[in-house]
C-alpha cells in the first residue's frame, strides 16, 4: 500500500507521456490541427459520456451530478476569466490561444486526477485497483494529446512537456497518499469532485478546442471528425467491458 502513490503517479505520467509523444509527432502537420482538435473533442466527449459520467452517477447519483456540474461550470467561468486577465507574451494571438487552452486543460485534468488518486490509493492491489491503473493509463493518452498539441503548436518543447507531465501526475500521487490514510468511504464527495472536473473538461473541449477548430473550418467537417473520435472511445469501452 505504501507504494500506491508512486504507482499511480507513474501510470498517469506514462499515459500523458504517450499522448505527448503522439502530439509531438502530429505537430508537424500544423495544417491538420483542425482534424486533431476535432478528433480530440470526440475523444473527450466519449470519455465523459461513456465512462466518467456513468461512474459518477453510480458513485453519487443524479442529484450530486447536477450540483457538481453546476459548481464545475462556475469554476470554469472563474478560471476562464482569470486566464483572460493574464497576459501571455508570444509571437501572435493564435499562440496565445494555444497556450491558454493547454493550461486550462492541464488544470481541469489535474482536478480530476486528485479524486482518482484517492480511489486508487484505497483499492491498489485489488482487482478494482488494477483495472483503475489500466484505465488511468488509457485515459491519459488522449488527454496528453489534447494538452500538448496546443502547447507544441505554440512552440514549447521538451522542458514544458516534463513540467506539465509532473503537474498532472502530482495530484494522483497526493490523492493516493490520502486514499491510503482515509478509506474512500464518501462516494458522494468523490462524485462531486469528479463532476467538477467533468464540467470544466466539457466546457474547455467545446469552447476552446472544438470552437477553435470550427473557426478554421466548418461545423459539419469538425462534427464528423468528432463523431469518429467518439466512436473510437465507444469501441474501446465496448472491448474492455
Amino acid at each position: 500500500m505504501g507504494t500506491a502513490w508512486i504507482i499511480g503517479a507513474f501510470a498517469s505520467a506514462l499515459g500523458i507521456g504517450v499522448g505527448g509523444a503522439l502530439a509531438w509527432i502530429m505537430k508537424g502537420f500544423q495544417q491538420g490541427f483542425v482534424f486533431i482538435y476535432s478528433l480530440c473533442t470526440g475523444l473527450i466527449m466519449g470519455l465523459l459520456f461513456l465512462e466518467m459520467i456513468p461512474e459518477s452517477i453510480e458513485l453519487g447519483g443524479w442529484t450530486v451530478l447536477a450540483f457538481g456540474l453546476a459548481a464545475g461550470l462556475l469554476l470554469f467561468i472563474y478560471i476562464h476569466r482569470f486566464m483572460g486577465k493574464i497576459t501571455i507574451i508570444t509571437d501572435n494571438h493564435q499562440k496565445d490561444i494555444f497556450v491558454r487552452s493547454g493550461v486550462l486543460l492541464t488544470m481541469s485534468i489535474a482536478i480530476h486526477n486528485f479524486p482518482v488518486g484517492i480511489a486508487l490509493g484505497s483499492t491498489i492491489g485489488t482487482d478494482i485497483g488494477n483495472l483503475m491503473l489500466t484505465t488511468l493509463v488509457l485515459h491519459n493518452i488522449p488527454e496528453g494529446i489534447i494538452i500538448f498539441t496546443p502547447l507544441f503548436l505554440a512552440g514549447f518543447g521538451f522542458l514544458t512537456f516534463l513540467l506539465f507531465t509532473i503537474i498532472i501526475a502530482l495530484p494522483i500521487a497526493a490523492g493516493s497518499l490520502l486514499g491510503q490514510l482515509f478509506d474512500s468511504g464518501i462516494p458522494s464527495l468523490l462524485a462531486f469532485i469528479i463532476n467538477l472536473a467533468i464540467a470544466v473538461i466539457f466546457m474547455v473541449a467545446v469552447k476552446e478546442i472544438f470552437w477553435g477548430a470550427v473557426k478554421n473550418s466548418t461545423v459539419v467537417y469538425c462534427s464528423i471528425i468528432g463523431m469518429f473520435g467518439f466512436g473510437i472511445i465507444y469501441l474501446y469501452v465496448t472491448l474492455i467491458n
